[in-house]
């Protein structure tokens, strides 16, 4: 395995940057309506200070999220901050389009389909999206095999039919310009994997296994799957994993902190899984927004613009908080409400395309815009 591996994950819903790696030491943090979404600096729930800190504002990782701040201590996990869209919106459904497709609006796909459409990967799976449906950010990469396990993607097998319909399959769009290859890669996808995770004593699917104790719940039963993949040596460049449930406009404390610590457990064990793979792949970590400086009367927090980052990789300088701190004073909120963003999120991405991914030219992929090095690989 020598291809580079890019996985990204998306925290649906707009992440409280503000509270998962927290400037705790800002005064007008402290001034602000959160007082139970603050993380601590003392006692038993303490939040992880940040060995490298952007500012002298004591930057913190939630108390829930243990393994993120072990990976950053390691210098494996990167962090920035105040970044996100530049046009930016209140609505989900505007900001995950806009940041999916990380282009205007004439543009066609999303960054990461336009990616896998410039550079052609070969391989039986060069890209991977877990759940029940494709990200907007693969539109455009062609046939996208989109499921929950890897063992989901074999078709029938053990009886004559299916493979009579099988072949029929392959017959009936074989000339067919835009679904042929799609089926061709999907048969020949299958039959690969049936050779591969079909037990050859009992005929039943194998599924993963290893000595990995993932977490329950839906973020690590998709890094399982990516990790499975990659591990099966698939050809994989490409594996996208979404995460929902961060639109915390009410009583958000004690929900935020749970979905922090399955972020924190999951990743963690996903990247203990990988081993010695971990020098190939990168794991970027975003949301399509952040949440308001102030607290609601509801105990949770509303939409708002700059949020945080992280890239993860065995290639990457992390322990380092990179971008620029704009700080939490009134007069340097966006519209006196938001935490400004001073980071474009593409720039993050650019850099990772460029350095990890290998790829020289990316105005295929971000046609309008012009990054800026970050300096998050050596």
């Amino acid at each position: 395995m020598a291809d580079p591996i890019l996985v990204v994950i998306f925290l649906r819903g707009g992440a409280d940057g503000l509270n998962l790696i927290s400037p705790s030491g800002d005064t007008d943090l402290i001034a602000a309506r959160r007082p139970e979404l603050r993380v601590a600096r003392k006692g038993d729930d303490a939040g992880f200070i940040l060995k490298d800190q952007a500012d002298d504002v004591d930057f913190r990782f939630h108390h829930r999220a243990k393994g993120l701040s072990e990976l950053f201590a390691a210098d494996e996990l990167a962090v920035i901050h105040a970044a996100g869209l530049t046009d930016g919106t209140r609505s989900h459904f505007d900001a995950e389009d806009r940041m999916e497709r990380a282009s205007t609006a004439s543009t066609a796909g999303g960054w990461l389909g336009r990616w896998l459409a410039m550079m052609s990967p070969e391989g039986p799976l060069p890209a991977l999206a877990v759940g029940g449906s494709a990200p907007e950010s693969l539109r455009g990469g062609g046939g996208v095999p989109v499921a929950d396990a890897l063992e989901d993607l074999i078709l029938p097998t053990g009886h004559d039919l299916a493979h009579q319909i099988g072949q029929q399959m392959l017959d009936g769009f074989a000339g067919h310009p835009l679904i042929g290859p799609q089926v061709g890669q999907l048969m020949g996808l299958s039959t690969l994997l049936t050779d591969r995770l079909i037990s050859s004593e009992t005929g039943e699917r194998e599924g993963y296994k290893t000595d990995i104790d993932y977490p329950n719940g839906p973020l690590a039963g998709a890094l399982r799957t990516i990790a499975h993949a990659i591990k099966t040596d698939l050809g994989m460049r490409v594996a996208t994993a979404d995460y929902g449930g961060w639109d915390t406009h009410v009583d958000q404390a004690g929900e935020f902190a749970n979905h922090v610590n399955h972020l924190s457990e999951s990743v963690t064990a996903f990247w203990r899984d990988l081993g010695a793979v971990q020098e190939h792949v990168t794991v970027v970590v975003m949301s399509e927004f952040g949440r308001r400086l102030r607290g609601n009367t509801a105990g949770g927090t509303d939409h708002g613009y700059g949020n945080a980052m992280m890239v993860l990789g065995g290639d990457i300088r992390g322990g380092r908080m990179l971008g620029d701190w704009p700080g939490l004073a009134n007069e340097a909120l966006d519209m006196g409400a938001d935490l400004a963003i001073t980071t474009d999120y593409r720039n993050v991405l650019s850099e990772v395309l460029t350095r990890h991914m290998q790829t020289s030219d990316l105005t295929g992929v971000f046609p309008d815009f012009a990054p800026a090095p970050m300096g998050l690989f050596a």
